[in-house]
């Protein structure tokens, strides 16, 4: 997990490089938007990183728009009062998701179908 302070191609490129680091060996699939910070030709990523990029305009196709919604109810129950309480409980929040909730959450079906087509 990465906290940045906003999404351009100088921060999608530190979290590439990072998460390059994680698994230099596997093949990785990566769902993204078509932000102009996921399209540029500036960013640099790795041969074994593909993006799989989703239609423009179509949120309701991106699974972490449900993970989002999911984040937040979770977040309704406390009142944060400054920018640092919100990034504390958004961590907190964030790991207290186990795998088995996150695949619940964001394995929609066309996805993990593209995924077995994609390995097999």
């Amino acid at each position: 997990m990465l906290e940045l302070p906003h999404l351009d191609t100088g921060t999608m490129q530190i979290f590439m490089d990072e998460f390059e680091k994680t698994d230099l060996e596997s093949l990785h699939l990566i769902l993204v938007d078509n932000a102009s910070s996921h399209t540029t030709e500036k960013l640099k990523v790795s041969k074994n990183i593909i993006f799989i990029f989703l239609p423009a305009c179509s949120p309701e196709l991106n699974p972490i728009e449900r993970f989002w919604k999911e984040l937040k109810d979770w977040l309704s129950d406390y009142s944060p009062q400054t920018m640092a309480e919100v990034s504390e409980l958004v961590a907190k929040g964030l790991k207290s998701f186990s795998e088995k909730a996150m695949s619940s959450i964001t394995s929609f079906e066309y996805l993990m179908t593209a995924w077995m087509k994609a390995i097999a």
